[in-house]
């Protein structure tokens, strides 16, 4: 599988431990076409990755919110 193929796998996939990996690994591309597409990729990684952590924060604030109401 090519590198690209990898990245949109992962972020179909909503994997964000894969994208890292995938990211570390970045090719040096031949072609503009490629790096354009890999380019594109990545910026949805990043909102992706934004998203996430979004996510990750609101959970961990209605926890925060849970444990002070039954500690009180």
């Amino acid at each position: 599988m090519t590198w690209i193929n990898s990245l949109k796998v992962a972020i179909i996939e909503e994997d964000i431990k894969s994208i890292s990996k995938i990211l570390k690994e970045l090719p040096k591309f031949q072609d503009l076409d490629e790096a354009q597409k890999a380019l594109s990729l990545i910026q949805t990684a990043t909102i992706l990755a934004k998203k996430r952590r979004g996510e990750i924060l609101e959970t961990m604030n209605k926890i925060k919110q849970t444990k002070k109401f039954l500690s009180s």
